[in-house]
């Protein structure tokens, strides 16, 4: 396409990792999905930030109970909801009833923990940073779990990570996309480099993102990729493997 071999096999080589990305994000997000991890790794914050029998409570407030699906625990909390569900829960009493407003002094919410409460140390903490009303320690409460979040991110990063590096792995060998034997395929062959360039030129992330699935699949078959009667582990035919009839 650019009439020089090297840019065009560049091209191609670009094109098809970027497709196996996509592909490894896809299923990544599916099994991600399948498994509830974003909502699991939520819920073990939460038990983290403010103790299991708080979160437990917290996941009952019908602020939060709404956000579920098919009676799963949400995979997403925003932080004002957290906190003015977590705020409401603090100034009820053990029969629903309220015994702190809003507009009271942050103290006397604190306060009325009871000394074994887990939470009471990080209230009384964000009452000393400048927290006057109850209000105002709800707005506290609500960076406090931003921040705590940030970490959450950092365990669904790091569980994704190696799942996209499973998945990636599976996806190579499967597909036997191999760098050496695709520029190999693409430099030899003229007319397969210059289709697969064009491709790649006409590519552009609106287009794949209509429909990731099929435009993946389409870019993948124009690759010289699969095994075709090749032993994946590198063995001859007719040449036994050193451990079989042992």
């Amino acid at each position: 396409m650019f009439d020089h071999p090297v840019v065009d096999v560049a091209l191609g080589l670009a094109l098809l990792y970027s497709v196996l990305s996509l592909v490894a994000s896809v299923v990544k997000e599916w099994v991600s999905t399948l498994l509830s991890l974003r909502a699991k790794n939520l819920s073990k914050g939460i038990g983290t930030l403010i103790g299991d029998d708080y979160a437990k409570r917290l996941y009952g407030h019908p602020l939060v109970s709404t956000l579920a699906k098919d009676r799963k625990k949400p995979s997403y909390i925003g932080a004002e909801t957290f906190a003015s569900a977590l705020v409401d829960l603090l100034a009820q009493d053990e029969n629903g009833n309220p015994v702190v407003a809003m507009e009271d002094q942050a103290t006397k919410l604190v306060d009325q923990l009871g000394d074994d409460s887990a939470l009471k140390p990080a209230l009384r903490a964000l009452t000393n940073l400048g927290a006057e009303t109850v209000d105002d320690l709800r707005r506290q409460v609500a960076g406090w779990f931003d921040e705590g979040m940030n970490r959450v991110s950092g365990w669904y990063r790091r569980q994704t990570q190696l799942i996209i590096f499973a998945i990636g792995a599976i996806v190579a060998v499967s597909a036997n996309a191999s760098t050496v034997h695709v520029v190999q395929d693409l430099w030899r062959d003229d007319a397969l480099r210059y289709a697969i360039a064009q491709e790649a030129a006409a590519v552009t992330s609106d287009t794949v993102s209509a429909d990731s699935a099929q435009v993946a699949d389409a870019i993948l078959q124009s690759f010289p990729l699969g095994w075709e009667g090749e032993d994946p582990f590198g063995r001859q035919e007719g040449v036994q493997d050193w451990g079989a009839g042992t």
